[in-house]
């Protein structure tokens, strides 16, 4: 079975190097801001095979996403590389998002023979009028379980916007999540990320 999410970032909490693509293999551009740890999974994903999409999700993880006392604890992005004719709208995003942090925290809790109970899992997102028109944003929040750490639900801020590369035929579903505020510099890091998006390697 190839080695999924999951396990990806076990390998981060022991500090060892992560398995996948590299970065300059990829068929677009997402740049790493310094310290931040990358990982690339093929769809389907294993922990959440429920996400019928085809292409990749590529990862960046802050270097305190494990470590509850750092100002990023559980401060990540990665972006969904998919057929441009996907339909991603809100209520698609919302019922993917459940699917997503339930198989995960699953997934984890198996690999470390831990029964998570049975967390609730929500997310709520509204539209961000300013977005350009060529891009749909939203804005929101996730509630989650932390399996990796404190073992407790999280509530996590999100943004999500849809990037259009209609010449390689493609949608770039960029998310971003942390529990800080809105204020907070860990968004700046994630938004340069954003911008700094190529449809091109």
């Amino acid at each position: 079975m190839r080695i999924f999410a999951a396990l990806s970032v076990l390998w981060v909490l022991a500090g060892l190097p992560l398995t996948g693509q590299e970065s300059s293999e990829l068929p677009f551009y997402l740049p790493t801001p310094d310290g931040w740890r990358t990982e690339t999974i093929p769809f389907p994903l294993d922990f959440a095979p429920e996400l019928d999409y085809e292409g990749l999700e590529e990862l960046r993880f802050s270097p305190g996403m494990f470590i509850e006392m750092k100002v990023d604890f559980w401060s990540y992005a990665f972006v969904w590389w998919v057929p441009e004719d996907t339909v991603l709208d809100a209520e698609r995003l919302q019922t993917d998002l459940e699917i997503y942090f339930r198989g995960l925290t699953r997934a984890v809790a198996e690999t470390r023979e831990f029964d998570p109970g049975e967390p609730d899992f929500e997310v709520q997102l509204s539209s961000v009028e300013s977005s350009p028109p060529d891009q749909a944003s939203w804005e929101g929040t996730v509630r989650t379980f932390d399996v990796f750490t404190t073992r407790r639900p999280i509530r996590l801020r999100t943004r999500i916007d849809i990037l259009r590369c209609p010449e390689q035929g493609r949608l770039a579903a960029f998310f971003q999540f942390s529990p800080q505020p809105a204020r907070n510099r860990i968004w700046e890091v994630m938004e340069d990320m954003r911008q700094g998006f190529r449809c091109e390697p």
